[in-house]
């Protein structure tokens, strides 16, 4: 079945348009990169629930082809890139993996 990969990301203070903008471009790269990866979305959380968001500025849902994918997603040398970028811009992140019917 394939999977949802869903991380929440609290910016750090002064985090800049710019950084934001080059995280984005980077976890958007990863697609085609990465053997199972078949779709990325990167952004804010949408204005109707951004007051239950607990101080998460950005979220990205990725898309899976299957559970097994996840090993290789992390492991892979895109996305170490992507969470090396995370690990500067981030003071907390939140990860969780659905698996769905399609």
């Amino acid at each position: 079945m394939p999977v949802y990969h869903i991380v929440l990301f609290k910016l750090k203070p002064n985090t800049s348009s710019e950084n934001i903008a080059e995280l984005k471009k980077a976890a958007g790269a990863m697609v085609g990169q990465i053997p199972g990866l078949q779709k990325m979305d990167v952004g804010p959380p949408h204005a109707s629930t951004a007051s239950r968001a607990q101080g998460y500025d950005m979220g990205l849902v990725a898309v899976l082809d299957k559970a097994e994918t996840i090993a290789v997603y992390a492991k892979h040398d895109a996305h170490l890139a992507v969470h090396k970028l995370r690990e500067e811009l981030c003071t907390e992140t939140l990860a969780y993996d659905l698996e769905f019917t399609p």
